[in-house]
């Protein structure tokens, strides 16, 4: 396998593809920096959280190598803080981290999957950065189902309050025109994801820093998430797309506006630039030119993968133009094992 490797500026060209790594356990200091440092998310939370947590018990579920929101919460006078890191690297920079700080008496660490944790009691405000670059993809729906059955108290609050995944039509190869090209920067990533589940498979891609305009057509919601326990693992939505402007498609921008809940602003990971980036789902082969005033019919489902936690996605369009209908569909599964299932990852994969 000879993969296509964008070498401009050391594969920092103005609109990169990575792995989509945030429903994979392969965090490590460089992107925990990034997310440590990312203004618009950290704002967003600490808004939400700070005002919910004085005299309560918080649950911090991947609390993260830098215990962020288990010491925001600490320092806002909760009366106890749970944080649960399932990373051992991270689990182990984070112990280092608390038995240094003064928050060290209100937070208890544990090590493990919040699916295993065993509390000395039910929190009363619970925040998990498990949202991913598709709002559902890190697991959250699953993790929350579990917290809300037996770790939270009946009316405890969820940071973040919800997230919606939003979906436009676009042409990764008009982006792309040179072909389709990982960043060189998420190489590293690639194959760790790899590596952890021994074959290399039709990985999402994440496009870091995309230009809105490569949307033609409107964009509408096919995950509205709020994490109260209603939210069922499993679903499929319908919505339809209206082309804005003449262009051609191959397939679907999906990202999320999120709500990290009170008075904090809703993220959007199209236009804002943060830690969460757009995914770019493969559809149509050979691109289908649109023109505007034309539709495409969307069905989104989502289904539990065979870990029991982490969503698969079935994407199918249904495109009505002037020359005739175009059908296409995609199967977006979470570690495989499909290998060059569509053209994009044929050329990805340097598969003939």
């Amino acid at each position: 396998m000879s993969i296509a490797v964008d070498t401009r500026a050391g594969g920092r060209a103005p609109m990169g593809l990575w792995p989509s790594v945030g429903e994979y356990p392969c965090y490590d200091p460089y992107l925990y920096f990034f997310m440590s440092n990312d203004t618009i998310r950290n704002e967003a939370f600490r808004t939400a959280l700070a005002p919910l947590v004085d005299g309560r018990t918080v649950l911090d579920i991947g609390t993260g190598r830098d215990l962020n929101w288990a010491m925001e919460a600490a320092r806002h006078g909760a009366r106890l803080v749970i944080a649960v890191e399932e990373i051992e690297d991270s689990y182990r920079a984070a112990l280092q981290r608390l038995v240094k700080a003064a928050e060290v008496t209100t937070i208890d660490l544990f090590r493990g999957r919040s699916f295993d944790l065993e509390p000395p009691q039910r929190a009363e405000v619970c925040v998990a950065e498990l949202i991913g670059n598709i709002a559902s993809s890190e697991g959250m729906l699953a993790v929350m189902a579990d917290a809300r059955t037996r770790l939270l108290t009946p009316d405890a609050v969820v940071v973040p309050a919800a997230c919606a995944t939003m979906i436009g039509a676009m042409s990764l190869r008009s982006l792309h025109p040179g072909g389709p090209a990982f960043s060189y920067d998420g190489l590293t990533y690639l194959q760790q994801v790899f590596e952890r589940y021994g074959r290399a498979f039709d990985i999402r891609l994440a496009v870091t820093d995309p230009d809105p305009a490569g949307i033609v057509s409107t964009a509408e919601p096919v995950e509205s998430l709020t994490f109260d326990g209603s939210e069922p693992c499993e679903s499929s939505t319908k919505v339809r797309l209206t082309v804005e402007r003449a262009g051609e498609i191959d397939g679907f921008m999906l990202w999320i506006r999120l709500a990290a809940g009170g008075d904090a602003r809703v993220l959007d990971s199209l236009t804002d630039r943060t830690s969460w980036s757009p995914v770019y789902l493969p559809v149509f082969d050979p691109p289908v030119e649109v023109h505007s005033g034309e539709t495409v019919d969307i069905e989104f489902s989502r289904r539990t993968s065979d870990d029991g936690i982490h969503p698969d996605y079935l994407l199918r369009a249904t495109l009505a133009t002037a020359a005739g209908t175009v059908e296409g569909s995609y199967l977006s599964a979470h570690h495989g094992p499909v290998l060059g299932g569509h053209a994009i990852y044929r050329e990805l994969w340097g598969i003939g």
